[in-house]
């Protein structure tokens, strides 16, 4: 139920996962994203929550939940207006899935 995942070519391992939450309630996607965790993480990976920018509030109150920061694979946010202007960029000059990091907030 996770929206994208991002696997390692050489082991087909899942290195990323991205919930993007236009409509839906902030609190689901992440707990998707934590479930995913829960299940498959090792540490390594890197999982990101895409919202809207009149969401960053909310998103920024679910992430700050203890429950939610215990978890070994911290969740970072980007919002549509840093994806959508950085697009062009990060499609030209990514190697990795790293490179969301650039654009990428924490909590």
């Amino acid at each position: 139920m996770i929206d994208v995942l991002w696997f390692q070519k050489s082991t087909n391992i899942i290195i990323g996962a991205f919930e993007v939450e236009k409509s839906t309630s902030i609190y689901s996607g992440i707990l998707r994203l934590t479930d995913l965790a829960y299940s498959i993480a090792a540490g390594d990976e890197v999982f990101y929550i895409i919202i809207p920018d009149n969401r960053e509030k909310d998103v920024r109150i679910q992430l700050s939940r203890p429950s939610i920061k215990s978890i070994k694979v911290q969740i970072n946010y980007i919002l549509f207006s840093d994806l959508r202007q950085n697009c062009d960029a990060l499609c030209k000059f990514g190697e990795s899935h790293h490179i969301m990091k650039k654009i990428a907030k924490t909590v």
